[in-house]
């Protein structure tokens, strides 16, 4: 995890480490508009009990087709500061080198920070959902080798043991 704070804000980026052995499907980028809303939403990815955390625990290695190594989700968390994030989740441009994509998600803080711990673990997992459905419905990925029901029951799968975690998220 690389920390920098420009201005009252911190980004908080998280990449799996390619090596021959560990490859991780999922990863994750937080934007925050402050420090504040960057400590509450970044141990929901990251901790312990994180989703980031649990997927690649869970999924290390999993093969959903030699089509794309990273599917990044990268959150805009509104507070004090604009993060300057799109007004619709939006897929980025398919890199056929790297095998990647991205995915920009505005998070407003109706949506996340006024709700509680299970509606906000929630959202982590029905945003990474939905990003994985719009990145399939673009169509370049269509015809790409890319196992995206096999990837989606496997976030599902975690994410319904994330969601019955009942323990506090700890940093």
């Amino acid at each position: 995890m690389i920390q920098t704070g420009i201005a009252g804000v911190e980004l908080f980026i998280t990449f799996p480490i390619y090596t021959e052995i560990s490859i991780a499907m999922i990863g994750y980028f937080l934007k925050a508009g402050d420090e504040i809303v960057s400590a509450m939403f970044d141990p929901y990815l990251w901790s312990e009990r994180g989703f980031s955390t649990l997927f690649e625990n869970r999924l290390l290695n999993k093969d959903y087709g030699p089509d794309l190594k990273l599917l990044l989700v990268m959150y805009y968390v509104e507070g004090k500061f604009d993060v300057n994030g799109p007004t619709l989740p939006k897929a980025g441009n398919y890199s056929k080198k790297d095998k990647n994509i991205s995915v920009a998600i505005t998070v407003k803080d109706v949506q996340f920070h006024n709700r509680n711990e299970f509606e906000r673990r929630e959202f982590i997992v029905d945003s990474t959902i939905k990003a994985v459905k719009l990145v399939r419905e673009k169509p370049t990925i269509r015809k790409l080798n890319i196992k995206f029901d096999d990837l989606i029951a496997d976030i599902v799968s975690v994410g319904n043991v994330y969601l019955i975690n009942d323990k506090l998220l700890s940093r």
